[in-house]
């Protein structure tokens, strides 16, 4: 399942919004207040239908307040996002001002999740309850909390088996999560351990611990053995020759191995009957993809991303030029791949235009930052370091001007 369409209603400080988004990547810039997480937000209160929909999970929705549009002291008489998808598969969510009969005849007739339903039955609860495998639809939305990583402290409460949808367990919630990977990745640890015993081989492996392995060396080369290790419990890796916690390393580090470990075990625990689970498909959203990152690895993240989550939606925000001129590079790279081209841009990870929705967010609005023609990003986050480097230049002339005189 993948996002065509965004749209909503009196949603916050959103009068009306309507976003197409990019097969692969779309891309929100914008000042602090324009409306990029709300954006986000609302994504991940439409596709808390499907979370819903489905057992033993609870999907997120509107919060009681605060929710609906505010104008001249006034709320509007609802609130509504609609998604619709690359199929044609479309609903709706609504909440209501209040319940009486005249707010009622302020709001436009609503598509409900009724066909959402119907397809979720058809497509992957029939088919379970047959005893047929399907691939699990996956919605992950890590927030700005993301660097916060819970971790459990002891074995106490460790479930020992884990059903497919628990993959999509608070993956909706935008605050931090790891508990949950961890526990998974130890589980499997222990299944590992008992395929080796019983095989007699050290190489005995299973698909869906490789996933989360292969994920981890792919954005962290200078990464290696992700393992539990126990006295005291803890998640460690190897770096520089050192085994390290990860809590132990930077925030950097913390909030994309967070991220990273996370994704690859929920697309793992999702479609444990895939040999490569990571390419199944998902909608991932990131809100600051940038958060503690270096520049260097800006340049890179989007990109490695792509890469490695083959057949995932991502849908960023970010204040980072770096962000955005790696994306610009990355369009470039798809239009040129016909020549000859040095080793270092052959390694850049291309993007086709077709697949990329890229916008900057306004109080007033939103913008395409797509050259239709081609395919490029605009600079308009760049403009913020041009003027600040007009001012150095403005200073530096006025003290060659003063020394010279």
């Amino acid at each position: 399942m993948r996002l065509q369409r965004v749209i909503l209603e009196h949603f916050r400080a959103k009068a009306l919004l309507s976003l197409e988004l990019g097969r692969r990547l779309t891309l929100l810039i914008g000042a602090n207040g324009s409306g990029k997480t709300t954006v986000l937000d609302g994504i991940a209160i439409g596709l808390g239908a499907v979370l819903t929909h489905l057992p033993n999970l609870t999907g997120l929705s509107f919060k009681k307040t605060g929710e609906i549009r505010q104008s001249n002291n006034l709320l509007a008489p609802y609130v509504r996002v609609t998604l619709e998808t690359t199929s044609g598969l479309r609903w709706d969510r609504t909440q209501r001002r209040d319940n009486s009969k005249k707010t009622a005849s302020q709001i436009a007739n609503s598509l409900g999740v009724r066909e959402l339903e119907h397809y979720l039955n058809h497509t992957v609860l029939d088919p379970l309850n047959n005893g047929n495998s399907v691939e699990l639809p996956l919605f992950v939305y890590y927030g700005v909390g993301r660097a916060l990583l819970d971790l459990p402290l002891s074995r106490k409460g460790f479930p020992k088996e884990h059903a497919p949808f628990e993959a999509l367990a608070n993956a909706l919630n935008a605050d931090s999560r790891f508990k949950s990977a961890f526990v998974w990745f130890y589980n499997k640890e222990n299944e590992e351990h008992r395929l080796q015993k019983e095989r007699r081989s050290f190489d005995a492996s299973l698909p869906e611990l490789n996933a989360v392995r292969t994920a981890l060396t792919a954005l962290f080369p200078d990464l290696s053995n992700p393992h539990i290790a126990l006295n005291p419990l803890q998640f460690v890796v190897q770096k520089d020759g050192e085994q390290l916690n990860i809590g132990q390393l930077s925030d950097g580090y913390k909030t994309l191995i967070g991220l990273v470990i996370d994704l690859s075990a929920r697309m793992a625990m999702a479609n444990p009957h895939l040999a490569e689970p990571l390419t199944a498909e998902a909608v991932v959203m990131i809100d600051e993809i940038d958060l503690h990152l270096h520049p260097s690895w800006q340049q890179r993240v989007m990109g490695d991303l792509l890469k490695t989550f083959q057949n995932t939606q991502f849908i960023i925000t970010t204040h980072s030029p770096y962000i955005v001129e790696a994306i610009n590079n990355q369009l470039k790279r798809d239009k040129v791949a016909h020549l000859a081209l040095e080793e270092d841009i052959k390694n850049l990870v291309p993007i086709a235009a077709a697949d990329v929705a890229a916008y900057v967010m306004t109080a007033a609005g939103e913008q395409s930052l797509l050259n239709t023609e081609l395919g490029l990003l605009d600079d308009t986050l760049l403009n913020y370091f041009n003027e600040l480097t007009q001012v150095y230049d403005r200073m530096r002339d006025l003290e060659w001007e003063q020394c010279c005189d």
